[in-house]
């Protein structure tokens, strides 16, 4: 089922601090998950070099294409990424379409939503007061009051999509969607709201949070002050499929020294594939892992030989993401670090 997707734009200041920094690419209680990761490095890999992605768009439907020029990548920030999974699984469960809630949310709901194990799944029933929701598009509590809920600070923006086709189709309708008109800047009209958000970095410029639940999808963008890390984000795509694409993201002063990706103890070279050196997308293609469970970690080291990695600690997966092989795991691959620390690929 595919939906077209909805953005809304508000800028917004509450006074909530970043509760604390944690690892780069490491889950926590979930966060993120599979599919929020290859949103987040979607978003990161279009900016690098906003053209490669923007030369695809169907014709007539990109027509301030031209416009978009490479930014600095958003960091996942907790904060809105618990809101926008919230957003999506009360969107699942209540069977709506909306940036709004259709309900007052109950002042408690990031206690009970976040509880381990959960005691609200977002369902009106128990996020709710009244425990229903309206029904009534553009009701009850807004986007931007609900990421506060969640302890954001400063917010730009949300796009929400819903497509049963996964996180690529859902980014792509995201970015394609229709515009005639050429201006360089966020349209009155609305109509280039998504590809703006994704982007440009006028709203919400420092970080992003993807929550995806079954179809449903939201994004929130926000400019909360984050980490700064020089891997923001990394994945691959398919889930699992006989070849699969793992892309990461490298932002820094200065290019790689290495740049390796480690899957069962196995190291490839990453080739830079978009954007540059000190702010570009990484892209190895992986073989031979159509079944059973395959851990991995993008392997870097900096300009002065420093190793930098994504995740900070564990592994990512390719796999069905089941208990068997779970996205993120605290394991990681045996080392294959006579690779990693010699020129061998490219380093």
């Amino acid at each position: 089922m595919r939906m077209k997707p909805r953005f809304l734009l508000v800028l917004s200041l509450l006074l909530a601090p970043l509760s604390a920094a944690l690892a780069e690419g490491e889950a926590v209680n979930g966060y993120p998950n599979w599919s929020e990761r290859v949103l987040l490095e979607w978003i990161n890999r279009a900016r690098v070099d906003p053209q490669v992605d923007l030369a695809n768009c169907p014709n007539g439907s990109c027509s301030e294409k031209a416009c978009f020029t490479p930014q600095p990548p958003r960091v996942w920030n907790a904060h809105i990424a618990h809101s926008a999974r919230f957003h999506s699984d009360a969107m699942l469960h209540d069977n709506f379409f909306d940036h709004y809630s259709e309900c007052t949310l109950l002042g408690t709901i990031a206690t009970t939503y976040l509880a381990s194990p959960p005691a609200c799944n977002g369902a009106a029933a128990c996020a709710c007061s009244g425990g229903a929701i309206s029904g009534v598009s553009g009701s009850g509590t807004d986007p931007f009051t609900r990421m506060g809920m969640f302890g954001a600070s400063a917010t730009g923006g949300e796009i929400i999509a819903k497509d049963s086709a996964g996180p690529d189709n859902s980014f792509y309708l995201w970015l394609y969607e229709p515009t005639a008109s050429s201006q360089c800047s966020f349209h009155s009209s609305g109509d280039n709201g998504h590809r703006w958000l994704i982007l440009s970095s006028d709203y919400g410029a420092s970080s992003a949070g993807p929550g995806v639940s079954g179809a449903l999808s939201t994004v929130d963008f926000d400019n909360e002050a984050t980490t700064n890390p020089k891997i923001p984000s990394g994945s691959h795509y398919p889930q699992q499929a006989a070849t699969v694409d793992a892309w990461v993201n490298w932002h820094d002063a200065a290019a790689p020294s290495a740049h390796t990706i480690n899957v069962d103890g196995v190291c490839s070279n990453l080739t830079l594939a978009r954007g540059s050196a000190t702010n570009g997308a990484w892209h190895a293609a992986i073989g031979g892992v159509g079944s059973g469970c395959h851990r991995y970690v993008f392997a870097f080291k900096d300009a002065n030989g420093v190793d930098v990695r994504y995740p900070t600690s564990g592994s990512l997966a390719i796999g069905n993401g089941g208990a068997q092989c779970p996205d993120w795991a605290a394991s990681a691959p045996p080392s294959c670090s006579d690779a990693i620390f010699s020129n061998k690929f490219g380093g």
